[in-house]
Parts: structure tokens; sequence; C-alpha cells
């Protein structure tokens, strides 16, 4: 006799969780941007879908930037044989192409870079600070930031790679 009585409700919370699962969610903020690589062409970052995207925002002008480089390259290291993908992401829209690439050696980043002059993945991120980096899942999730990066953190970094390729 309860039953009788409770199954609308019970109808009714089931199918407000059944289409709130099966809406289509707009896709995560990382797959809705398109930025330019150094050689002009557009790096679409849903074609990163079903990869670990890792990024270190950078700028010339930033001395820690030089000390998060060669930490961001030895995770790119660890992560080669991995469906990961790890990528500067250049904010400055005052230097030529030819000086951003000058400070990317003097860096000694050996991994690509993006352009973003237009901040059109700064800003909805909301990074405050150079150097920044960034791990989005396979699925677009941001799993971690941080500001600042040096040789200190990259065990931790490191300890947290099985973790986020194993993150949907």
């Amino acid at each position: 006799m309860v039953f009788r009585k409770a199954w609308p409700f019970f109808f009714l919370l089931f199918s407000i969780l059944f289409l709130n699962d099966c809406r289509s969610d707009e896709q995560p903020l990382l797959y809705q941007v398109t930025l330019q690589d150094w050689d002009g062409n557009s790096h679409k970052f849903s074609e990163d879908k079903g990869k670990l995207v890792v990024l270190d925002f950078w700028a010339s002008w930033c001395e820690p930037c030089k000390k998060a480089v060669p930490v961001v390259e030895k995770l790119r290291e660890k992560l080669k044989d991995s469906p990961a993908v790890v990528l500067g992401v250049n904010t400055e829209d005052d230097l030529s192409l030819v000086e951003i690439k000058k400070a990317a050696s003097e860096f000694g980043m050996l991994y690509p870079s993006l352009l973003d002059p237009e901040w059109k993945l700064v800003t909805p991120l909301k990074i405050e600070g150079q150097p920044a980096l960034f791990v989005f899942s396979k699925s677009g999730k941001k799993l971690h930031s941080q500001y600042g990066i040096s040789e200190k953190d990259l065990p931790i970094l490191t300890g947290r790679l099985k973790n986020w390729l194993e993150s949907p």
C-alpha cells in the first residue's frame, strides 16, 4: 500500500536522475579552445581527447619560468611512451615569433609551445601568474594547477603521473 502511494515520487526522482545523466553536457573548456603553434598551424585541444594534457604557461620575461622548463621537460620525458601531450603556452602579445623562439631556446625548452597572445585559454582558466602548470585528464577535466615550478616539485609531480594517466 505504501509503495502505491510512493511510486509517483520514485518515478519522478528516477526520471530526474536519468534525464540529468543523459543530457549532453557542453565540452570541457579546454576542448573549446584552439591556439596557433609556431608554424601557424591550429592546435585544437579537442583533438587531444583521450590524452593527458600538460600545459606550461610561460613568458620570456619570467625568470621563474627558466627554472620551470627543465622540470616540465623531465615530466615530458617520463610521459613519452604514454597517451599524453606536453605543451608550452606562451602568453606574450608584444614579441615577435623569433623573440619567443629565442627565449624558449635559452630556457632549454624542447617541448612544443603554442601562442596565446589574446589569452583565449589564459582568461577562462583564470591564470594569475607564471609559470603555471595545468594538467587535464583524458576527458578534459582539470586535474592539477600550480604556480611556480621548481626541481623540488619533480618527485611529487612524478608521483602523480600514474593517477593522472588513469583518470577518466
